[in-house]
């Protein structure tokens, strides 16, 4: 074969494979990527089978894919990794690695990593240990891990109690839309227990997780429905109470 069609040879094989490629469905051509090594694309793919995204949903097929992407490294994915054998039934053969998936994860620079391993030393009654990794998680902006440390000043676990911290934490996360920060300080004005009572101020954070769960309801998330009308009816009754 001469050069010249040597060369048209490989240029017909190489249009004949991107037809193939794009006749293919996304998760298709992802996993010829995955295949051949292309981590961010297994990332990708596994993505697709944890949420049931143009996939029927499969948590053992993520799992798997995760599995080769969290051993090469990427911190967020062994978190991912740990959810799904936590949290998804059908996996208590891989219950005993969350832990050390989670750890590695923080370690790694997950932020929600962190705030998980920091809830099974909490669960631990680690307390110490918790609240550092809490606070780790905070500070990368893993918003649970702002609520988790407050919760931690507020109680006085690994911590001094420290109402002053606790309230800022809280706000902190509310700021950035944390429902169930903005909740506690709504619980914490309202009760009086650990601050003075201030019936207005928690009018305003619960006003703020209605917003919160209204927007989540307008995407779709029915609970978030439920939960936004159960607190439109506690303010409404509140503001009768307050006149």
């Amino acid at each position: 074969m001469s050069r010249t069609r040597h060369l048209l040879f490989f240029i017909l094989v190489a249009i004949a494979g991107a037809a193939l490629l794009a006749g293919c469905s996304d998760a298709t051509r992802l996993n010829l990527r995955c295949v051949t090594g292309d981590l961010q694309r297994c990332r990708q793919l596994g993505d697709m089978y944890a949420n049931g995204n143009g996939v029927r949903q499969d948590y053992a097929r993520a799992a798997s894919l995760y599995e080769r992407v969290c051993d090469a490294g990427v911190s967020e994915v062994c978190n991912r990794l740990g959810e799904i054998y936590e949290h998804v039934p059908g996996f208590d053969s891989e219950a005993k690695r969350v832990p050390d998936l989670y750890e590695r994860a923080c370690t790694a620079g997950s932020a929600n990593g962190c705030l998980n391993f920091g809830l099974v030393l909490a669960s631990r009654e680690e307390f110490a240990q918790a609240a550092l990794l809490f606070d780790r998680a905070c500070i990368g902006s893993a918003n649970g891990g702002c609520y988790q440390l407050a919760g931690a000043y507020q109680r006085g676990e690994g911590v001094s109690k420290d109402m002053a911290r606790a309230i800022a934490l809280y706000d902190q996360a509310c700021s950035t839309d944390h429902v169930e920060s903005c909740l506690a300080l709504a619980a914490l004005y309202t009760e009086g227990a650990d601050v003075e009572r201030d019936a207005p101020r928690a009018a305003q954070y619960t006003a703020t997780a209605i917003r919160i769960y209204d927007e989540g309801c307008q995407g779709g998330i029915t609970s978030d429905c439920r939960e936004r009308d159960k607190l439109k009816t506690r303010l409404a009754r509140q503001s009768a109470a307050g006149r």
